[in-house]
């Protein structure tokens, strides 16, 4: 994923803090419940998917990047001979839709616990790469008549290969499920990544990371800081599904998606992201095995990553496995076995709260000019700084996020 690093000069007269507490948050949702509101969020795909892209995007985000002669040999360079890796992969994230400005704007956005910032393509990006369109939704700042712009104001992407994007900065309305944030910011990009061009169902993203700071300066709220003090309760939950629509609730937990209750596990004080500790795994026909490991939750990656020994182990146990040497030894299997993998298991610490992870989900899919093969949406965290809990697992669980506490609570779910 792309690192953002952004640098913002003061509006005028006006600081970022006097900025922050301008914003006001009202409405009542759909639910009917003041303080509350629901996001659907849908799956959306490229025309094929993309194994390597989401490997590679998940290094860039939580790891040491992408080898050269890995990016080379799997054909992730564009005709001008860079390397263009976008955030999220873009083969496999989940979209919610909503409004911007006033008049509303309806624009495509991908929820994301991995990153703190909301930015969008607008009628300020240019298109190097395709110009002519199709586009996904944009932000037209000059149709809204509660824009305004910070002077002075931008916003630098630094991607993997050296190249950058960057944009500007606006003041507006969000809308989220009957909820309106005003004078919320949002980072409007004049340039994008080349795949986020072509990319039509994704407008942008909305970070909701658990203390990452925004990546404005001087320092900015960020969109849940926003948010938090007006949710009738300080949580909000992802219910993510395979091949269906899903949804984000903001501000309570419906206790009616879980099977059985749901545990709370605390979060690494030190760290800015959704990290919970584990330490006993199994899966069908295997022991428990204990090794502590600690694991960032994130909605914004495709994959997971657990650790080496215990994805090796894993992936011993099915027959015909193998790995893929050019790929820092990815796991493949063959495809006729995928709904027979093993079911993966968790035990939550301290308690004999079992997760469950049907052996299916973790089938990525086909191998590209191989269609025998699959890759394991189950990989190895090995060279990432922590193991990550990524939509492979996230889609047979509900996942709730506790802003006040700073805790993750998990329950297996109806799938």
């Amino acid at each position: 994923m792309v690192i953002l690093c952004i640098l913002l000069a003061f509006f005028q007269a006006l600081s970022i803090a006097s900025i922050a507490a301008a914003a006001i948050v009202s409405g009542q949702s759909h639910t009917g419940i003041e303080g509350s509101f629901s996001l659907s969020v849908a799956e959306t795909y490229h025309q094929s998917k993309g194994f390597v892209r989401d490997w590679a995007a998940a290094r860039q985000k939580w790891g040491k990047g992408v080898p050269k002669d890995v990016a080379t040999a799997f054909s992730l360079l564009d005709s001008n001979g860079r390397v263009d890796v976008e955030p999220l992969g873009s083969d496999d994230i989940f979209i919610a839709n909503i409004e911007i400005g006033n008049p509303p704007q309806a624009v495509k956005i991908a929820l994301d616990t991995g990153s703190s910032d909301l930015w969008l393509q607008s009628s300020d990006t240019t298109y190097f790469y395709n110009r002519k369109g199709p586009w996904a939704p944009r932000y037209h700042p000059n149709m809204s008549r509660t824009s305004n712009i910070l002077k002075d104001a931008e916003w630098n992407v630094k991607y993997m290969d050296g190249t950058a994007a960057n944009g500007i900065v606006y003041l507006d309305t969000i809308r989220l499920g009957g909820f309106e944030i005003h004078n919320a910011t949002i980072q409007s990009a004049l340039v994008v990544a080349s795949r986020f061009e072509r990319e039509t169902g994704l407008s942008g993203i909305m970070g909701l990371a658990k203390s990452l700071p925004s990546s404005i300066a001087p320092p900015s709220k960020t969109f849940l800081d926003l948010l938090r003090p007006q949710l009738q309760s300080p949580v909000f939950t992802a219910d993510l599904r395979l091949n269906a629509t899903g949804r984000f609730d903001f501000g309570r937990i419906n206790g009616t998606v879980a099977l059985d209750n749901m545990t709370w596990l605390n979060t690494t004080p030190e760290s800015d992201h959704w990290d919970v500790g584990l330490n006993l795994m199994s899966w069908e026909g295997s022991n428990w095995w204990l090794h502590d490991f600690t694991a960032t939750v994130d909605t914004g990656t495709t994959l997971t990553f657990l650790p080496d020994v215990l994805a090796r182990m894993y992936w011993s146990d099915v027959p015909g496995m193998r790995v893929d040497t050019q790929l820092s030894d990815a796991f493949t299997f063959p495809c006729d076995g995928a709904d027979r993998l093993p079911d993966l298991r968790f035990k939550l610490p301290g308690t004999e709260h079992v997760l469950n992870i049907p052996g299916p989900y973790l089938n990525y899919g086909p191998i590209a000019g191989d269609d025998t093969y699959c890759w394991g949406g189950m990989q190895s965290a090995d060279d990432l700084e922590s193991t990550i809990i990524g939509g492979t697992v996230l889609k047979s669980l509900f996942v709730a996020f506790d802003l006040e506490t700073k805790r993750v609570g998990f329950a297996n779910k109806r799938l």
